[in-house]
């Protein structure tokens, strides 16, 4: 949701036969976040300051290359435990990594290995296993098939992509092919696996897809091409799932208005998803847990100035109807330093996704909650 990340060349040192390079980067987060709930939170509002440290660092001669990237987050909040357990349906990782070195009702100290991964290849020729990004799809607000856990909706600067441990295989030829290995996550009987193949058709990128996700077996299309100085992108994905073909497709647009204005579109199909009252459960399929059927995503860039720049985000379930939307300020401060200014609201009626609040499993008056609107400033800093 956030504007696009930066990228920084790391400082190379050599080391004999050997390369290595070192980088990183510094966050600063101060936030206020307006709990919508009953019977969970014990304040309807919450500070929290979050100092994140992110290390990378690569080793790499000549076809071969070590990734290794870790990150380290420090939350100090105000007191707000939940009255209730308060469950957690996102997916898991197959090896938990995240260590909790501080675990307090107002300090955490979090340690996250992000990426470590072994790529042996000549360029043409790619394998790369270990954690790592698993890119799948045309998608740039959604996804049709998601093999990762997705970020929280309220993710403040989802900056790099979730990974995870897998195999990867890929031909960059003219007839690009990729094949990946996923392990199965807690949860799942069988492991995933994801086959692209990728070519040109009259000015259009086509690929086919087939795999596994989260237990189901699934085909696709995808098609992605200019179109009068825009980009039109199309995906159509068909899932196998207790004996049903269950669908999800999306259609984008992406287009420049001016020098400065920007803009992608897109429209979701989830056929996983299910009319209100919405029921707080894990979903019938994890990696793309939205909870209706039809969502239009719009991103909106406003370049400013060479130093100001405002990405606006919304995602509407627009049968609710109900929007999550978030207005982000960016402030450059040096070449490798910005200021950022931000909010999410959550706009909808009673129970609706985003604007209202989610039942309890049974369905039952008792507590309810919903997501929250949350206000932030973050420093970001890259080295």
């Amino acid at each position: 949701m956030s504007a696009s990340s930066q990228s920084f060349a790391k400082d190379w040192f050599d080391l004999g036969l050997w390369r290595g390079g070192v980088s990183g980067n510094y966050k600063s987060i101060l936030s206020l976040q307006k709990n919508r709930d009953v019977g969970v939170f014990p304040h309807e509002s919450q500070w929290v300051s979050e100092q994140r440290l992110r290390i990378e660092a690569e080793l790499s001669q000549d076809y071969f290359r070590l990734e290794l990237v870790n990150d380290f987050s420090l939350f100090l909040q105000s007191a707000n435990r939940p009255r209730i357990q308060v469950p957690d349906f996102s997916p898991k990782n197959v090896w938990n990594l995240d260590k909790r070195i501080i675990d307090e009702d107002s300090l955490i100290l979090l340690s996250s290995l992000d990426r470590a991964s072994v790529r042996i290849g000549t360029g043409y020729l790619n394998l790369t296993v270990g954690k790592q990004v698993v890119p799948t799809g045309v998608g740039h607000l959604f996804k049709a098939v998601s093999q990762v856990p997705r970020n929280p909706f309220l993710e403040i600067d989802p900056e790099f992509p979730v990974t995870e441990d897998a195999v990867a295989l890929i031909w960059n030829g003219a007839l690009a092919m990729e094949a990946r290995l996923l392990p199965r996550v807690q949860g799942q009987k069988l492991h995933n696996f994801h086959i692209r193949a990728k070519g040109s058709k009259s000015g259009y990128d086509v690929a086919l897809t087939a795999g596994r996700s989260d237990d189901k077996s699934f085909i696709g299309l995808e098609v992605a091409g200019n179109l009068r100085g825009s980009l039109v992108r199309g995906e159509l994905v068909s899932y196998q799932h207790n004996n049903q073909d269950i669908f999800q497709g999306l259609l984008g647009f992406d287009t420049v208005f001016s020098r400065t204005l920007s803009g992608d579109f897109e429209i979701f199909y989830n056929g996983f998803g299910n009319s209100k009252p919405y029921l707080l459960q894990s979903p019938v399929h994890r990696p793309s847990p939205y909870l209706g059927r039809w969502y239009l995503g719009t991103r909106f860039r406003w370049e400013a100035s060479a130093l100001w720049k405002v990405v606006l985000f919304t995602i509407a379930n627009v049968e609710d109807p109900s929007v999550l939307t978030q207005l982000s300020v960016n402030y450059s401060l040096t070449s490798n330093s910005d200021l950022i200014f931000g909010q999410y609201l959550n706009i909808g009626s009673s129970q609706s996704e985003f604007g209202g609040l989610l039942l309890t499993p049974a369905g039952l008056a008792g507590p309810q909650l919903g997501l929250p609107d949350i206000t932030y400033a973050l420093y970001r800093y890259y080295f």
